[in-house]
């Protein structure tokens, strides 16, 4: 049989090659002539010659013949990969599906993503969406999306896979901290459309709250007008949230702190190598809530970008005080660059900094929480306040108050991977009305509805496995008294320990026992999470009523707030804010 022997290169390959060299050189001349931010040291025209030559013999004596457009491509993507995850280059597709994202519409399933210790993780989900329906957590990791492995995958990559045709389904596999293990999901998407502020409205003893969800074109008009009309009301103090808040346009950003701040007072910074991109933004015009009346704003980790502006500013001028978890640490400006009409690149070309000097961007660098950093990243830098509070660098927004929120119970969680308490909803709503129930404000969970969910749960087989049954699990498969699906025949068989069949009997009858005793244990910790359940089963039968948005969802969900419960106390205890906001007196 005759070898196949490599193609000799021809004419055509020749010219192909010289035209791919004529490209990279231009590249490389245009770029001398407008490149005077590099450094001195930097020898770019010798490493871009390097890089026409790699791409020159690779075209030409390659065994196979591999087209000049998959090469510049798999380098540019190689390119890219040095860099943090916000940078990102697009032909035409991608890019067109990049302006319909910022348009602030769109069909997925309501999660914004970012890339943490190189993985996909999910910043937050967006209230009423199905992400959020179905329990999707700020934090989790997206290891898995249609079967396919996230590893080394972009931003805009899994953007592209998670969207699609509304109605149709996209399975994910998640991993979740204080999980035992992975949980996959399986949702429908949906037209997804952002709102700037779905609801505010007046607590107890005159304090007024605001709850910014997004950083769209209406959100400083929305901010304003919401504040006027709590001023209408009596308004004594002000609770401004921005928890799960991804950020949005800068310009919003710096419009929405104008409400907080008097004229003239800086903002935000930004800075980066080249000189177009070094900025100050100050306040232009009066403040809309008087500068008197206190202020407590509301951050999470899942607070980022836009969030953290308003937050750094207004806890750098003393404006008010922040409180929750520290943020996400998203501070970075990218920059959409036209490279010819079907390629763009979406370059990161600057960072935010507070008016204390702070950076928001919090380096890409390996951790388990989002306030650890490692020592040779640390920022060890002081900075102060308005006031001379000393507050911290590194990457996001520490608060001035630190509140954990209150986490669902494990049996919970579960439930919610399951997306129970939402398909019960849909279940049983039309029940309720046929039963002329009322749901309202004062509605609750009666005997008849409970049991009607756990009818439901036998239903869809639903099975609770606490931390005990999971290492049996693990146990038992470790043992060869069950078959590990995840590992081959032979690595099984090498591996398996070697059982009597009287002792093997033994083990059967103790694990058949110990099953029984799992599912009661499980049905115990169901029980014992009653009250929780009936919560959420409210909740999600009060969406049903009225939607995401509506008051009576909001207060309920409000009703047992960690978070705003410690805002609302501190607002109403004068001395105490006060206190907050000055500086510790010097020995």
């Amino acid at each position: 049989m005759m070898e196949k022997r490599p193609n000799k290169p021809t004419e055509k390959m020749f010219c192909k090659t010289s035209f791919l060299a004529m490209v990279i050189l231009t590249v490389v001349i245009t770029g001398l002539i407008i490149d005077t931010t590099r450094a001195d040291n930097d020898n770019f025209y010798a490493d871009i010659i390097r890089l026409d030559n790699v791409a020159t013999k690779i075209h030409q004596s390659y065994v196979e013949d591999i087209p000049s457009k998959e090469l510049i491509d798999n380098a540019i993507e190689g390119m890219i990969k040095s860099l943090d995850p916000h940078t990102s280059y697009f032909e035409t597709k991608q890019y067109e599906e990049l302006r319909i994202h910022t348009e602030g519409k769109f069909g997925g399933l309501g999660i914004q993503i970012s890339i943490r210790d190189d993985v996909l993780t999910v910043m937050t989900p967006i209230g009423g969406t199905p992400a959020s329906r179905a329990g999707i957590q700020s934090g989790d990791q997206i290891i898995q999306i249609e079967g396919e492995s996230t590893e080394g995958i972009t931003i805009d990559k899994a953007v592209n896979k998670l969207r699609g045709e509304p109605g149709s389904e996209v399975t994910i596999l998640i991993r979740r901290t204080g999980e035992q293990k992975d949980i996959e999901y399986t949702i429908t998407r949906e037209i997804v459309q952002i709102k700037s502020v779905p609801f505010y409205g007046m607590m107890d003893d005159g304090i007024g709250y605001i709850h910014l969800q997004a950083f769209s074109q209406e959100a400083a008009n929305e901010v304003e007008n919401a504040i006027k009309d709590l001023k209408s009301q009596g308004l004594k103090g002000l609770v401004f949230d921005l928890r799960l808040n991804p950020g949005g346009l800068l310009p919003q950003a710096i419009e929405v702190t104008e409400k907080f701040l008097p004229s003239d007072k800086l903002i935000v910074s930004t800075r980066g190598r080249v000189r177009g991109q070094n900025k100050d933004f100050h306040s232009s015009r009066a403040e809309v809530l008087p500068t008197d009346m206190p202020l407590v704003v509301l951050v999470n980790r899942a607070s980022a970008s836009a969030s953290e502006i308003v937050a750094g500013a207004i806890q750098d001028w003393d404006r008010g005080i922040v409180l929750g978890d520290t943020t996400f640490g998203k501070g970075s400006v990218q920059s959409v660059i036209p490279l010819d009409k079907s390629h763009h690149i979406k370059l990161t070309t600057a960072l935010y900094y507070t008016p204390s000097g702070r950076c928001i961007d919090r380096p890409n660098i390996a951790r388990d929480t989002a306030d650890e950093q490692s020592d040779s990243e640390a920022d060890t830098n002081v900075y102060r306040t308005k006031n001379g509070r000393i507050v911290y660098g590194g990457g996001g927004i520490v608060p001035d108050f630190v509140v954990e929120p209150e986490l669902p119970s494990m049996p919970v969680r579960a439930l919610f991977g399951e997306d129970a308490f939402f398909q019960f909803a849909n279940m049983e709503y039309p029940r309720l009305q046929k039963r002329d129930t009322e749901i309202g404000a004062e509605y609750t969970i009666d005997k008849k509805t409970i049991e009607a969910f756990y009818d439901f749960l036998d239903s869809i087989e639903f099975s609770y496995k606490n931390a005990a049954q999971i290492q049996f699990e693990e146990f038992k498969k470790r043992s060869g008294l069950i078959a590990d699906t995840t590992k081959s025949d032979s690595e099984s068989q090498s591996g398996e320990p070697k059982w009597s069949e009287e002792h093997r009997a033994q083990l059967d009858e103790t694990s058949a026992k110990m099953k029984q005793i799992f599912k009661a244990e499980s049905q115990r910790e169901l029980e014992e999470n009653r009250e929780e359940i009936k919560r959420h089963i409210r909740k999600a039968i009060l969406i049903r009523e009225y939607g995401q948005d509506n008051e009576i969802v909001y207060r309920s969900r409000l009703s047992r707030d960690k978070q705003l419960d410690a805002a609302m106390q501190i607002l109403t205890e004068t001395e105490r804010y006060e206190a907050l906001l000055k500086a510790p007196e010097q020995d």
